[in-house]
């Protein structure tokens, strides 16, 4: 949230030159060069790989509010129209922003029934989902590094990775048919490596990421150091084969909302993707081939040959399905899993 509030003072402060108002100007540009000093010193007082303390109460969030409002007020009294509309509306966002970060209303999701959609809470039009790396043999995570997007990591007893596929639409319709062609698009380059990708049910993938977290202080060019890492959940953003941005989690608890976990670290320096998981996986490991790893590799290696043919119903309930495949491998699907699996594996 830091670079949001400094922006929002240097527009506070542009929009007051421009108004002649050069106290108010002062103030904003005052809290600006504050505001860097004051994260300087914050980052020194924090332990190496500690829990980051909670958003406090600084009384700097407050000045820029409050002057971002008496900008608004300055520019109705001027006649102006979207103005004022948006000074105040960022005023109130600067107020509300670190209890909305606090709670997850900015990442959380909420799942579409029968899908394997999730549907962000604060932007109607956002959209996400869930696939699981399945591994064809555990020295195999190598392939993960293929990878382009989101990448989330959860250690623990059985460790499990996930890719987060997000995208923009107006419909559900539209929503599941991009996120579909993104995952197709994944699945034929991971699927080289020996990593197939599973889209989670809504439901599942819900219940999978409804946890309270409590970020790691970890730096910002150390992730070569992150197999000491004592994290319980791990986000990376990766583009072009670089790590880009990331964070480290620990799990304080169950949450009763869904929230997916930020990569909102970025650094100076953009380690390899490839030289990330070989480092999780000296000190975590890597999921386990299971069940689904043949199924999945064999719907890959059958992609051309009529649906019909590559796998076949053997009864379920009114929400999953256990299907095989020709070659035996037999697996419990939920009935969005099944459409979604058919459709990327194609």
């Amino acid at each position: 949230m830091g670079w949001i509030l400094r922006s929002l003072a240097a527009l506070a402060g542009a929009a007051a030159l421009g108004l002649g108002a050069w106290p108010v100007a002062l103030l904003a540009f005052a809290y600006l060069v504050f505001s860097f000093r004051r994260s300087g010193a914050r980052r020194s007082s924090i332990p190496e790989h500690g829990v980051l303390p909670r958003p406090g109460r600084p009384w700097g969030r407050y000045v820029l509010a409050f002057v971002l409002f008496l900008l608004a007020l300055a520019a109705l009294y001027a006649g102006g129209t979207f103005s004022p509309l948006l000074l105040s509306s960022c005023s109130l966002a600067v107020l509300l922003w670190p209890a909305v970060a606090r709670n997850g209303v900015a990442t959380g999701v909420v799942p579409e029934p029968e899908s394997i959609l999730l549907r962000s809470r604060l932007f109607p039009f956002r959209w996400h989902a869930l696939a699981e790396f399945k591994l064809e043999a555990q020295g195999q995570a190598r392939g993960i590094a293929a990878l382009e997007g989101k990448l989330l990591v959860f250690a623990g007893r059985v460790p499990s990775a996930f890719q987060v596929v997000s995208v923009y639409a107006l419909s559900h319709g539209d929503a599941e048919e991009k996120v579909v062609r993104a995952l197709r698009s994944e699945s034929r380059l991971l699927s080289q490596r020996g990593a197939h990708l599973l889209p989670l049910d809504s439901l599942d993938a819900t219940q999978k990421l409804s946890l309270a977290l409590d970020r790691l202080d970890m730096g910002t060019d150390d992730l070569e150091a992150v197999s000491s890492l004592p994290f319980d959940v791990f986000a990376l953003r990766i583009e072009e084969g670089l790590v880009v941005a990331h964070r480290a989690f620990r799990v304080a608890g169950p949450s009763a909302q869904a929230s997916i976990p930020p990569p909102d670290l970025a650094g100076s320096r953009r380690p390899l993707l490839a030289e990330v998981v070989e480092k999780v996986g000296e000190k975590h490991g890597w999921p386990m081939p299971d069940e689904y790893s043949p199924f999945l590799a064999s719907l890959d290696a059958s992609r051309t040959e009529p649906l019909a043919d590559r796998f076949r119903t053997k009864g379920g309930d009114a929400r999953r399905l256990v299907v095989e495949t020709p070659g035996g491998a037999e697996v419990s699907l939920s009935r969005a899993q099944l459409r979604a699996v058919a459709r990327v594996y194609c």
